[in-house]
């Protein structure tokens, strides 16, 4: 979000953020909603001023007021899907199958951010020159903009350690299994403990909550346990990424269920080797493991890290492919903003058939 509207800033269109996930804002053009979003959602629904709303979310109750916007009070309306919820509630539940049709089929246009998104939203039913793909990744400020925003501890702790395995996530749980692999990860340090003694496996939270202790402490015992409680860092406060990636040896994504991750593109971005489990469609060039399994993983990455030693580190680089979608995506920002015609998206030639 924040890239985006850097981007927004420079291309002088105006918008407000309205930001569900804290009531950090300015006031201004970022306002927060968090503590009030249930009363604030619906009377947004018929007070909200902007003619344009796109939503950000991953609720289906924020779906429904914004197909009830488009329908009610003629508000163009855009959709960003972000993760699996769609394709697991779809498959799994017919009444949310019913309501996720409706409300798809109301929106303007629906971003999708892999094609298996792309796939279930147009097998719904949605008309396929509404539905966009279009990755989330944009490319960030060089590290060194950031690299004082990064905490401190970050920096003590992996001083004087090589190699450093960067992760990211918070504490959260998918089909009964940790979502964002974080017991996998200190797995991992175990098993890479006795090839590289000095590493560092540095896990940066985008979202803690306090009653999510007790299992990172489980996680810390475990560590304690196979020798590398020191060298497993799990940084709980949120802060930029880029500072730690651009000095990581590799970056590790081992999530049990994904939608296309903007880390793994900051990584590739960056030259650095990324990591990932194979339950979606990844990005050229990541090299994938199978899901859950952590010998594996910990393979692949012993081979990233031996390679990484007889290779060098590129200048950061948005691939061809993916400046294109960048650039399309942009044109469909600004003709949703302005009122103007949308552009027909371009449905991508092969859409798998699931992950």
């Amino acid at each position: 979000m924040q890239r985006l509207c850097g981007q927004l800033d420079r291309r002088g269109i105006p918008y407000v953020v309205y930001n569900a996930t804290s009531d950090v804002g300015d006031g201004r053009k970022v306002i927060g909603v968090y503590s009030r979003r249930r009363t604030w959602l619906f009377k947004y629904l018929f007070a909200g001023r902007e003619p344009a709303v796109y939503l950000f979310s991953g609720r289906l109750s924020a779906w429904v007021i914004g197909a009830l916007m488009a329908r009610l009070r003629g508000k163009r309306v855009m959709l960003r899907l972000r993760n699996a919820w769609l394709i697991d509630w779809t498959r799994r539940s017919w009444w949310r199958r019913i309501l996720c049709r409706w409300t798809l089929k109301r929106m303007d246009a629906v971003v999708c951010v892999n094609r298996d998104l792309v796939r279930t939203t147009v097998e719904l039913g949605v008309n396929a020159r509404r539905v966009h793909w279009a990755p989330g990744f944009l490319p960030p400020q060089p590290a060194e903009a950031e690299r004082g925003l990064l905490a401190d501890d970050i920096w003590r702790f992996v001083e004087g350690r090589r190699p450093i395995i960067a992760a990211n996530g918070k504490v959260d749980w998918y089909a009964g299994v940790d979502l964002y692999g974080l017991d996998q990860l200190v797995e991992l340090a175990g098993r890479l403990k006795a090839d590289f003694p000095n590493l560092a496996v540095v896990i940066c939270f985008w979202d803690h909550h306090p009653d999510e202790s007790a299992y990172i402490d489980k996680l810390r015992a475990r560590a304690r346990d196979l020798g590398v409680g020191d060298q497993v860092l799990f940084h709980t406060q949120a802060g930029p990424l880029i500072p730690l990636l651009a000095q990581a040896d590799v970056f590790v994504r081992p999530t049990a269920t994904d939608g296309d991750a903007n880390s793994i593109r900051e990584a590739l971005y960056l030259g650095v080797p990324a990591v990932a489990s194979d339950v979606v469609e990844r990005p050229p060039g990541t090299i994938l493991f199978p899901n859950g399994d952590v010998d594996a993983l910990a393979a692949r990455v012993h081979e990233a890290l031996e390679a990484a030693k007889s290779s060098a580190r590129r200048e950061p680089r948005v691939a061809d492919d993916d400046r294109q979608r960048i650039d399309a995506y942009f044109d469909l920002v600004t003709a949703f903003a302005s009122g103007a015609k949308l552009p027909a998206a371009q449905i991508p030639a092969a859409i798998p058939a699931g992950a």
